[in-house]
């Protein structure tokens, strides 16, 4: 068994992430999180976060980008960010 490939200690990264949800809770912006799937994501899963408090940005995982984005409601809605690539003519 290989033991040079060790994963990294994602601890710190778990411990920031609970700082930015208790931050949003102390301003009263508890988080809600979602998964939009189906066929306006082309059956994939998309997980997003938002609030229901006020005009909040939401927080989208971008399909096309494999990337969190800090969006709008609308736009994720819309679908904006879970278009496929476009492919390249060849």
């Amino acid at each position: 068994m290989d033991t040079t490939t060790a994963q990294p200690d994602t601890a710190a990264l778990w411990q920031n992430l609970a700082d930015v949800l208790n931050a949003l809770a102390a301003a009263g912006l508890h988080p809600d999180f979602h998964d939009r799937y189906g066929t306006c994501t082309n059956w994939q899963h998309q997980p997003y976060a938002s609030s229901n408090f006020g005009n909040s940005p939401w927080v989208v995982f971008d399909l096309r980008d494999r990337e969190y984005r800090v969006t709008t409601r609308e736009r994720t809605l819309a679908g904006e960010h879970s278009r496929p690539r476009r492919r390249k003519p060849r």
